[in-house]
């Protein structure tokens, strides 16, 4: 069977023969709620006609269920570790000495120029506790200047000290 993709959310089967398996499937997702409509040539009386079927359903069902939001931005998935999205564990190994392990938490994302951004900070350095806050200060105000994320966290570190 021969499947080939004709436009964003129709898929073309065909076996060549015109026979009962020929038509085009439409697909579509929203919020978790998968739709999947099967559109035959044979019932439908035709190539063009199962076809413009197809492309009248899923511009119906788009009009329904509203665009489609493909963006995770903020959205915790079961791959993270941290339990804080866009920061992660970071490791290397520098091979030309033994034991020499490097840990630091890494914050990431994309700015709004589409590119990826982001910056670490060493468990050796800051600690691991004080390396994830400031990964996670990074993180979620996007800064990627580590003087910035520094001065900030001073701040916010003092007024903590100044209210108890």
């Amino acid at each position: 069977m021969e499947t080939k993709t004709v436009s964003t959310g129709i898929t073309r089967f065909s076996r060549g023969q015109g026979g009962s398996g020929d038509g085009f499937m439409v697909r579509i997702s929203r919020n978790g709620k998968r739709i999947n409509e099967f559109f035959s040539v044979a019932r439908c009386g035709g190539i063009r006609k199962a076809r413009q079927a197809a492309d009248a359903r899923y511009a119906e069902l788009c009009d329904q269920l509203g665009p489609a939001s493909h963006s995770t931005k903020g959205k915790l998935t079961n791959r993270n570790e941290s339990g804080k999205v866009g920061v992660y564990v970071a490791y290397s190994a520098d091979s030309r000495y033994p034991n020499c392990e490097y840990w630091a938490y890494c914050a990431s994302w994309t700015d709004a120029d589409g590119q990826r951004r982001k910056i670490n900070f060493s468990w050796n350095k800051y600690g691991e506790e004080q390396a994830w806050d400031l990964a996670c200060l990074a993180r979620d105000r996007e800064i990627s200047d580590r003087d910035e994320v520094l001065r900030r966290y001073t701040r916010t570190q003092r007024r903590r000290a100044k209210s108890s």
